[in-house]
């Protein structure tokens, strides 16, 4: 436990959210403030990112899981990223995403090291505006 607990630290610092372990699991926040236009008004109003990872394997693998948020022009680029990110995707990956006319999210899952789960989104993350730190989050 004291590996994945380090593992841990360091996603945490790279995804920039909070965490928790609970029911076997670390589960990590990140709130992200959206703007979406609905004719004439603006509504802006925050959504929580949420990445978990479990099973850790013996060789450093386990199951990471992300739900993201992100606004429908930030969608190419979100995609772009994950796909030239210099660690490459592994064989075990699912993802899918539901669109809608204001919002995306996007789920994803793999099976390798948290740290190259967490680099990889962290990077696509990174393509759009920046979010608030944990406490600003709150």
């Amino acid at each position: 436990m004291k590996e994945e607990l380090w593992i841990a630290d360091e996603v945490q610092k790279m995804l920039k959210a909070r965490y928790e372990y609970r029911e076997g699991k670390f589960h990590f926040t990140k709130t992200k403030k959206l703007e979406v236009f609905l004719g004439s008004s603006l509504f802006v109003f925050k959504l929580d990112m949420e990445v978990s990872f479990e099973h850790f394997q013996q060789d450093g693998a386990a199951i990471n899981r992300a739900s993201v948020y992100i606004l429908p022009e930030e969608v190419l680029a979100f995609h772009h990223t994950l796909r030239r990110f210099p660690i490459p995707l592994p064989i075990a990956f699912r993802q899918h995403t539901q669109m809608n006319q204001h919002i995306v999210e996007v789920v994803m899952e793999s099976l390798e090291p948290p740290g190259n789960f967490a680099q990889r989104l962290a990077a696509a993350l990174k393509e759009f505006e920046p979010w608030p730190s944990p406490t600003e989050a709150e």
